[in-house]
C-alpha cells in the first residue's frame, strides 16, 4: 500500500472515489481509511473537497457515498441526453423571443456551451457550441452555481482566475458573493455588459433529481433589454428551464 500512500493528491482522491463507487452503497470514514491504508485526517480532507465539488455526499455524520453527478460523469452520456431533451423547449423559447438561446454546463471554473440557437436579428452575440466562458461573468455560470453552499462557492472562487472581460465585469469577491446570494434568492441570474459589451443575458438553472445540472440563458443586445422587455425575458427563461427540468 506504500505506493498508494505516496500518491499525489489527485491520485488519493481517485482512490477514494474508486472505493466509494465499488462499494454499492455508503461507507463510513473508518471503512474507507482501512480500505486505502491512508491516514484518517488525509481521507477526511479529501472527502471534504469531494463534497464541495459535488462528487460525494455525506449521508450522515461519518458516512459517505458518491452522488448522481459522479455517476453521470462516469457514464459520459449526460451532455448528449441533456441537449436532446432540452432542444424542443429551447427552440420554442427562441421562436417566442427571437433572441439567442444557450444551454450550458459547468466544467471546472468555466461554462461550456452545449447548444446555441442564434437570434435572427443582425445585432446579436455569436457563440460557438463547445466554446467556454468564465462562470463568474455569465448568467449561465451564476445560475448553475446558484445553489452552491458558501463553502463550495468559496472553493470554486479560490480556483478561479478572476479577469475583467469588460469595464463592467465584477471581479471583487465580496461583490461576487452578493451576486451569488441574489441568484440564490431569485432563482435566476441577470448579467449586463459584464461578459460582452452591449449584451445582456438572463440565465436559469436546470435540475435533475433535485440537483442543478445545467442552465439555459437568453442573450439579448442591451439596447433591446429595457425594463419591460427584461421582465418578459426573465419569465420566459424561467418557464423554459422548469419545462426542461420536468422532462429530465
Amino acid at each position: 500500500m506504500s505506493s498508494t500512500i505516496e500518491a499525489s493528491s489527485l491520485g488519493k482522491a481517485l482512490h477514494v472515489l474508486e472505493v466509494l463507487a465499488s462499494s454499492g452503497g455508503a461507507l463510513t470514514l473508518l471503512e474507507i481509511v482501512q480500505e486505502l491504508g491512508l491516514h484518517k485526517p488525509t481521507v477526511h480532507r479529501i472527502l471534504g473537497e469531494l463534497i464541495e465539488l459535488g462528487y460525494v455526499s455525506r449521508v450522515e455524520k461519518g458516512v459517505y457515498q458518491i452522488t448522481p453527478k459522479l455517476r453521470r460523469l462516469a457514464l459520459g452520456e449526460m451532455e448528449d441526453r441533456l441537449t436532446e431533451i432540452a432542444d424542443p423547449a429551447l427552440r420554442v423559447l427562441h421562436q417566442e423571443t427571437g433572441e439567442t438561446v444557450n444551454l450550458g454546463v459547468l466544467r471546472g471554473t468555466n461554462v461550456r456551451y452545449l447548444r446555441v440557437i442564434e437570434s435572427t436579428h443582425p445585432l446579436r452575440r455569436i457563440v460557438e457550441p463547445n466554446s467556454t466562458d468564465p462562470f463568474y461573468s455569465t448568467s449561465l455560470g451564476r445560475a448553475i452555481t446558484s445553489e452552491l453552499s458558501d463553502a463550495a462557492w468559496d472553493a470554486l472562487i479560490a480556483r478561479t482566475r478572476l479577469v475583467a472581460r469588460t469595464s463592467e465585469t465584477v471581479i471583487d469577491q465580496k461583490q461576487l458573493r452578493k451576486i451569488h446570494q441574489r441568484a440564490q434568492q431569485d432563482g435566476y441570474a441577470v448579467e449586463q455588459d459584464q461578459n460582452d459589451v452591449g449584451v445582456t443575458c438572463i440565465g436559469a438553472p436546470v435540475y435533475e433529481d433535485g440537483e442543478i445540472v445545467a442552465a439555459i440563458s437568453l442573450s439579448v443586445p442591451t439596447a433591446r433589454a429595457d425594463a419591460k422587455a427584461l421582465q418578459r425575458f426573465i419569465k420566459a427563461v424561467i418557464k423554459t428551464a422548469q419545462q426542461i427540468s420536468s422532462q429530465l
